[in-house]
């Protein structure tokens, strides 16, 4: 089963929500994110997909699995990379590397604000923070890849099998400031970053999902033989 366990908002007054597929009491816990950037719609549809099997189904997991679908719902509804402030989520952690101004394939500069200046990177520095977790997912799109931070090699290896996505060590561009960067370097986090490629409608979304589906399901470590 799927639980709402906690609603935020963002400065706009967009909802920011956090669901819970329960284990034991004494689980140990895992995140699974996506839309950090709200042009990336392809990480936000695999999560709600995954939701919705979780909400009719009774797989267990020794985790508990703590899902954020969408981070950035005012990016989401400019349809940007940033949010509302124009600043990119995934640059404005306070890292050791920081950068007031961040570079990507997509935009030749975008602000990165100042460190931890926005709602949304502190709700998830709160999540972090209070929930422990052994390992995270957060997942991206455009590049087609399987990156990792912290000590995930050995994860991101087998799910970079199970998905047939290219494994990388280094995505090929500085990311000051970012999610892998705070959790999984500096905090020693496990994380593995899934970068989907470009879905042109739902139909594209629907197979990616079939792509990944096993990946995270082992990443959950659902069984497939209850799915």
């Amino acid at each position: 089963m799927l639980d709402k366990v906690s609603v935020w908002q963002d400065s706009f007054g967009n909802d920011i929500e956090l669901f819970l597929h329960a284990s034991k009491p004494e689980a140990k816990n895992i995140l699974l994110v996506a839309r950090f950037h709200g042009d990336e719609p392809e990480g936000e549809f695999c999560l709600r997909e995954l939701m919705k099997e979780f909400s009719v189904s009774n797989n267990q997991s020794p985790y508990n699995i703590y899902i954020l679908p969408c981070l950035n719902p005012s990016g989401k509804k400019l349809f940007t990379r940033a949010n509302g402030h124009e600043i990119d989520l995934n640059r404005n952690y306070p890292t050791s590397n920081f950068s007031a101004i961040s570079v990507n394939p997509h935009t030749k500069e975008m602000s990165s604000g100042e460190p931890a200046s926005e709602v949304e990177t502190q709700i998830m520095m709160q999540i972090v923070g209070e929930y422990a977790f052994e390992r995270i997912l957060s997942i991206h799109s455009d590049l087609h890849l399987i990156d990792y931070d912290g000590p995930a090699k050995e994860l991101a290896s087998k799910f970079s099998l199970l998905c047939g996505y290219k494994l990388v060590d280094n995505i090929g561009y500085q990311t000051n400031g970012s999610f892998g960067t705070w959790a999984g370097i500096e905090r020693k986090i496990p994380l593995i970053t899934v970068e989907t490629w470009h879905a042109q409608n739902e139909a594209d979304m629907l197979k990616i999902w079939q792509e990944l589906k096993t990946a995270v399901y082992d990443f959950c470590q659902i069984s497939q033989k209850t799915l």
